[in-house]
């Protein structure tokens, strides 16, 4: 990710606030980051403690002892998780601003979501695809509205629907050769 200032070097230093209500995040390459700091735009008490240097640097300084939890020196106490195809580490994902490759969303599926969520709204991808691949997804997408659906019945007592939802599940299931469920 480049910075959003110069557009020249890659963007390490992150910085978010929200005052009253109203967000604003920056991501800055050093170099932007001390101007900033030096014009009084980021909050320099957390940046000089170095707590947006680096992914998750300064998480363990400021809840570690609260929590009881060891403070991490450098992050390399704890073993990172890589991808197990292009072998990137979160690190990695963090300071290129993109995933390696399709197994790097599985694999830091944790780490991702809440991020992937806040971008697009959703985790699910709802974009087109290929058309070998969309009857598949649309039977897919089918069979989980009515498992939701079956289950919000349930919830409401409202056996007869329920039925109704779990007959029609069972109907393409058994289209699709899948009667196990």
């Amino acid at each position: 990710m480049l910075c959003e200032r110069c557009k020249k070097n890659n963007a390490t230093v992150f910085y978010r606030e929200s005052i009253n209500g109203k967000e604003r995040s920056l991501s800055l390459c050093e170099e932007c980051a001390d101007k900033a700091r030096k014009n009084g735009e980021l909050e320099t008490d957390l940046l000089n403690d170095g707590f947006f240097s680096e992914p998750l640097g300064g998480v363990d300084k400021l809840f570690g002892s609260l929590f009881g939890f060891p403070q991490l020196v450098g992050h390399k106490s704890a073993p990172e998780k890589k991808c197990s195809l292009c072998g990137a580490t979160f690190r990695d994902l963090m300071s290129e601003g993109k995933a390696g490759c399709p197994e790097c969303y599985r694999t830091f599926s944790d780490e991702l979501s809440s991020t992937i969520s806040r971008i697009h709204g959703t985790t699910s991808h709802t974009g087109g695809a290929p058309s070998r691949f969309k009857a598949d997804r649309d039977l897919k997408d089918k069979i989980k509205s009515l498992e939701k659906g079956i289950k919000a019945a349930v919830d409401e007592e409202n056996y007869e629907e329920a039925a109704r939802l779990r007959d029609e599940l069972r109907a393409i299931r058994a289209e699709k050769g899948d009667e196990t469920k």
